[in-house]
């Protein structure tokens, strides 16, 4: 890995050091040597110090013999070589986590990575005397960057304070805002393709050129292998996998797995599907202006999927929390002007791609009878269930309950839920009726607020909850007795 003598600067800062670089120097230098060559660090004695000296400038490092400061300066050549095999491998495993742990021993500032659609893929600290700041935190803790921090993020970015090369960008931060410190932005970009987005905040270390440069290497490095990873799912849309299980038709599930496992990558998450169209209903499915809200909805999210069904401009999302993305896109799209005209629909969360004409479906529903120009399903949810049969209501049920009930060990966690609700959340009655201990179901009912975040005090919950338990119990019942005859 070539350096240039800031990014030496930059690993030498336990020492007492004096430097005097060129503000413009490259990353050229390959190694260090005891006599000058171009391209080399030359290392010389200057009484009790050393100094080290290239095209580019020179650092003086105080109280350090010649034979030392020589192997100190190979050092850190060797260092940022080592850690840069390290990144390449953590880069092809798509381990993100790892990656801003890599970056922020290289940069000492906390370093986060999001993919094309501000999704959070992984964040590392530490931070600076100000603490994480409040916009970080919410995207620590929701998985997804806050309407009020991307519009911060898109505005310091537009009026960033410096652009460098691979679109690598200074910002300014605003002290008591959403985001008190500046900082370094790039987003990984390649053949016009966003895909992931870098951001070092300027928390505990000043940055200089040896940081602007080592982003934009970096930069390069991730764009080859991101959009490798990225060609890999292309030939899935080619076949046109997300149109044939849209329609019902017979996939093979191995290419639905597959196709399923290289989206999610290691990202925790799950799918969600966003329709949106017009409200006024001459002009629903007008094909040439949902093609230009598509248009625009590429040019700020790298969508999975977005296209034109049936009448209806789908999106199909993958994230940590897909209400939050949902909601921001449409925000994106409204900006246009056409807030009064549209209405979105965004279903239930799901796990399984080979369920995705199910929850088509629940967008419609909750897009054409939705109150709001922005209408979620589970607003909606009790209503569709009584409707519905078969497959089509359980895939209705609320997410998180309908993992649990494919788990045996959470079964009797459900059944003390039933019977919880079904005496209106009175611990007395229900103990009785279970025949245990009321700490007991007290514990239950706390183990199941604290996993699940259902806010059991209202009502169009505990109504959902209860009809997503009569469903599932009825389809299994009904399974049962197919096996039997």
């Amino acid at each position: 890995m070539k350096l240039n003598m800031w990014m030496i600067a930059n690993r030498l800062k336990d020492y007492e050091i004096e430097a005097r670089i060129d503000k413009n120097a490259a990353p050229i230098l390959n190694s260090t040597l005891p006599y000058y060559a171009p391209g080399c660090v030359y290392i010389s004695q200057i009484s009790s110090d050393i100094i080290c000296e290239s095209d580019q400038g020179s650092i003086l490092v105080r109280d350090m013999r010649l034979s030392d400061g020589y192997l100190l300066i190979q050092g850190i050549f060797d260092w940022y070589q080592n850690w840069l095999d390290e990144v390449d491998k953590a880069i092809m495993s798509n381990d993100f986590q790892d990656l801003t742990q890599l970056f922020q021993c290289a940069f000492g500032n906390p370093v986060m990575i999001q993919d094309s659609n501000y999704c959070l893929l992984g964040m590392s600290g530490p931070f600076g005397k100000n603490g994480i700041p409040p916009e970080w935190d919410y995207i620590r803790r929701n998985g997804q960057v806050s309407m009020e921090g991307y519009n911060f993020m898109s505005s310091a970015l537009k009026f960033s304070d410096c652009v460098y090369r691979q679109n690598v960008r200074r910002f300014s931060g605003k002290p008591g805002s959403l985001m008190p410190d500046s900082g370094l932005h790039v987003t990984i970009t390649f053949h016009g393709h966003d895909y992931e987005k870098l951001t070092v905040l300027e928390s505990t270390r000043i940055f200089n050129e040896g940081d602007i440069c080592l982003l934009e290497y970096l930069s390069r490095r991730m764009a080859i292998y991101t959009a490798a990873a990225s060609g890999e799912s292309r030939k899935y849309l080619d076949i046109g996998i997300i149109e044939s299980l849209l329609l019902g038709e017979s996939v093979p599930p191995d290419k639905v797995s597959d196709f399923q496992r290289i989206i999610k990558g290691q990202r925790p998450g799950a799918f969600a599907v966003l329709l949106i169209n017009f409200y006024d209903r001459e002009r629903k499915g007008d094909l040439r202006a949902l093609k230009f809200i598509k248009n625009i909805i590429f040019r700020q999210y790298s969508i999975m999927f977005c296209n034109i069904i049936k009448g209806e401009l789908m999106l199909l999302l993958y994230s940590q929390n897909p209400y939050i993305l949902a909601r921001q896109i449409f925000h994106s799209v409204s900006q246009g002007g056409r807030k009064k005209e549209l209405h979105a629909g965004l279903s239930c969360l799901f796990h399984e791609l080979s369920e995705l004409q199910f929850f088509f479906d629940q967008a419609l529903y909750a897009q054409c009878n939705g109150k709001e120009m922005f209408s979620e399903f589970y607003d909606l949810a009790s209503e569709y269930l009584m409707e519905s049969s078969g497959q089509r209501r359980v895939c209705a049920c609320e997410p998180v309950l309908r993992r649990m009930w494919a788990e045996q060990d959470k079964r009797a966690y459900l059944e003390t839920l039933r019977v919880y609700l079904e005496e209106e959340r009175s611990s007395k009655r229900a103990s009785e009726r279970l025949y245990i201990h009321k700490n007991t179901l007290t514990y239950r009912i706390k183990f199941i607020k604290n996993t699940t975040n259902w806010n059991l005090d209202d009502p169009g919950m505990r109504n959902y909850l209860r009809l997503s338990l009569y469903a599932l119990e009825k389809e299994e019942l009904s399974v049962q007795q197919a096996k039997i005859y």
